[in-house]
């Protein structure tokens, strides 16, 4: 949707800001009408994604040129700083397509799969994601899930939730499990699909402080 070289202008400078404190997750979409609103074709916008990935990591890399037709962009002799202040800027890939995976595969550096189930992460998802790697003679990336915190105080039935919602326990449960399948991170997803919601933060921090104050058998690096 953006102009890729303004986003790696923009995430490196945040970079620099933040003495390296940031990562670029990012996926396709699926709003046709935000495409529109934007002026940005949708129905290329794989092809434009992957293209803009490469673009972006060039950038951070110094090259001075770039070619692509997909994009419309092609520059020589160019001068980009700041350079990021990570010497690898972390970029993780969403969606659970077959697409979706390959680029994660090929041109990140995590899949970043999002209010998944436990039980088809497992089973279904991280093997394709593996049987995808071993075909593109790529390593595994690494995963990097998100999942919806929402916590209850009863349990709820295991095929009426996703991952992070439920009790106190079965989130803890949750974070175990991913652990063992080999998250190096979780981010911790409060929204709750409700716009109007977030102007009102007060009960999504109150969920962030109970799992840091009782989810007390994980390092407290996992609940950053």
């Amino acid at each position: 949707m953006r102009n890729p070289v303004v986003v790696a202008k923009q995430l490196a400078t945040i970079d620099n800001l933040s003495d390296g404190m940031i990562m670029l997750a990012t996926s396709v979409g699926w709003n046709e009408k935000e495409f529109a609103h934007l002026g940005s074709n949708f129905h290329n916008r794989g092809k434009r994604l992957d293209a803009s990935i490469r673009l972006i990591r060039a950038l951070w890399r110094g090259e001075t040129s770039f070619k692509s037709r997909v994009l419309g962009i092609e520059f020589n002799d160019a001068v980009f700083e700041p350079r990021p202040a990570q010497k690898h800027l972390a970029i993780w890939i969403g969606g659970t397509s077959k697409a979706a995976m390959k680029r994660a595969a090929t041109l990140g550096d995590a899949w970043h799969p999002i209010r998944v189930r436990l039980p088809w992460l497992r089973d279904t998802g991280l093997p394709r994601l593996r049987e995808i790697a071993d075909k593109e003679g790529r390593p595994l990336p690494a995963l990097c899930p998100r999942i919806r915190l929402r916590i209850t105080e009863a349990k709820l039935a295991d095929d009426q939730r996703i991952a992070g919602e439920g009790s106190l326990d079965q989130i803890r449960s949750d974070l175990e499990a991913l652990a063992k399948l080999g998250a190096s991170h979780v981010l911790l997803d409060t929204y709750t699909d409700d716009a109007e919601a977030t102007r009102h933060h007060e009960a999504a921090w109150r969920m962030l402080v109970t799992l840091a104050e009782r989810v007390v058998d994980l390092p407290k690096e996992s609940l950053r």
